[in-house]
């Protein structure tokens, strides 16, 4: 069942008309309201599926002094929510741990955020996440969106600049991606694209160094959503929807999902807040800008 959270649905946690009180998504001992998903990331992998998780994929440990949820990294797939969420702020924090697998051993570590994850768990053959909207958890591009199963989006982007240190940056990104553009990057204030897949270049390289906790936010609110990363605004999305049928219809909820993909990662202290709309203070231009690139970083 959806959770609309509006004040009448949550009176008992509403503090104010305008302000709703945290729900923890952890709660620190076990991995209730969460459901598992593994699909093989190899040839000859066993493809475990929903609710079966063997080797310990996904569990609750505790790390710096807390509890949190440990995903290994091996095989791909999610925990996923139980239940459907629409109009909220998300937050987490997250850190790297060290072991990778194949077949990504030597390239940078990746995991995700999907939200409004709808339909069923492997939508794609080779794939195994829902439809959804990706906040992606990857070195050097936290942040970043991607469409899962052809998730539609509008954004503001703008053309990667022909200086040999954008070009470069732009190159390594392909790289990391295994992707050969779009040659774009996101950039409040410039003209919108539309998205049918695939992904494109965050504001900036906003993650703190291997080792160190990293604060998400993602609010998602009616058809818009926005990607924070340590208090840095990565991208804003708008006219989020689905293809349905050969129509395109608006796609503003559903389950959310932590993505295993073949990197050791932590996440703890995972709450959400019923939001009406995005905070006015972060749609503020103060809040964008065009950041330095330096090649040098992506090396």
């Amino acid at each position: 069942m959806l959770l609309f959270f509006n004040c009448l649905a949550l009176a008992s946690r509403c503090v104010s008309a305008d302000v709703a009180e945290w729900v923890p998504l952890f709660n620190g001992k076990d991995l209730s309201g969460w459901e598992t998903f593994l699909g093989r990331a190899n040839p000859g992998e066993t493809n475990y599926g929903l609710n079966f998780d063997p080797e310990k994929v996904f569990s609750v440990d505790q790390v710096d002094g807390g509890p949190v949820i440990h995903i290994s990294g091996k095989y791909w797939g999610g925990l996923i929510t139980t239940q459907e969420f629409a109009d909220y702020h998300l937050r987490l924090e997250y850190k790297w741990g060290d072991k990778t697998w194949p077949p990504r051993v030597k390239s940078p570590r990746d995991s995700g955020i999907c939200y409004h994850c709808v339909g069923p768990p492997a939508a794609d053959p080779i794939y195994p996440w829902p439809r959804s909207f990706e906040f992606n958890i990857a070195e050097h591009d936290v942040g970043e969106f991607w469409s899962v199963d052809y998730a539609i989006v509008d954004a503001e982007v703008m053309a990667v600049g022909e200086s040999a240190a954008e070009y470069a940056a732009f190159k390594d990104w392909c790289e990391r991606n295994g992707a050969n553009g779009p040659r774009v990057k996101f950039q409040k204030g410039v003209k919108k694209q539309t998205f049918r897949g695939g992904g494109f270049m965050p504001g900036g390289d906003f993650e703190k160094p291997a080792g160190q906790w990293n604060t998400l936010d993602l609010y998602a609110v009616g058809d818009r959503s926005m990607h924070v990363v340590n208090g840095k605004i990565a991208v804003v999305l708008s006219g989020l929807r689905q293809n349905v049928k050969g129509t395109e219809v608006p796609l503003t909820k559903g389950r959310i999902e932590l993505q295993t993909e073949s990197a050791e990662v932590f996440f703890r202290n995972i709450q959400l807040q019923p939001i009406m709309k995005i905070p006015k203070e972060l749609l503020s231009p103060n809040n964008f800008s065009i950041p330095r690139i330096d090649s040098n970083k992506h090396s």
